[in-house]
């Protein structure tokens, strides 16, 4: 891969992800109204799914040229940071995860949203921010 293929898949790849947790806002405020999502917050739900699986895409077309690159560097010179990258990887993969099973609550079942999907996506909203802080760290440190 390209440095500059890489450089543009890694900033797309956060930016993509801080949109995502933004329109992911709108529904985990909703569902915590006690509302069941109308139309609205039922699209902002999936495209905040999809804006958080793209990352995800992104990272997994990244993650071969950063353990081949960069992680021995940063392993040998800065292990702190390495293990913090590894943190957000987990992280955002649990990010993932809760924000494509409450979604899936949120639209197949949404009488239940606010008591099943809410925490389920506020959840997934505080992963992702803390994987957006960490994401931050690294970067400025690697």
């Amino acid at each position: 891969m390209s440095p500059q293929l890489f450089a543009l898949l890694e900033r797309l790849h956060g930016h993509t992800a801080v949109l995502g947790l933004a329109v992911l806002l709108h529904p985990v405020i909703a569902l915590a109204r006690g509302r069941v999502l109308g139309k609205g917050g039922r699209w902002s739900a999936a495209l905040a799914a999809f804006l958080i699986a793209l990352p995800s895409v992104a990272g997994w077309l990244l993650y071969p040229h950063y353990r081949e690159q960069i992680k021995p560097v940063l392993v040998a010179e800065n292990l702190s940071v390495a293990l913090a990258f590894e943190s957000k990887e987990h992280l955002a993969f649990a990010c993932l995860c809760l924000t494509l099973s409450g979604v899936a609550v949120a639209l197949a079942a949404p009488q239940h949203g606010p008591r099943v999907a809410l925490p389920l996506l506020a959840s997934a909203w505080i992963c992702g921010v803390v994987t957006g802080g960490l994401g931050v760290f690294v970067a400025s440190l690697s």
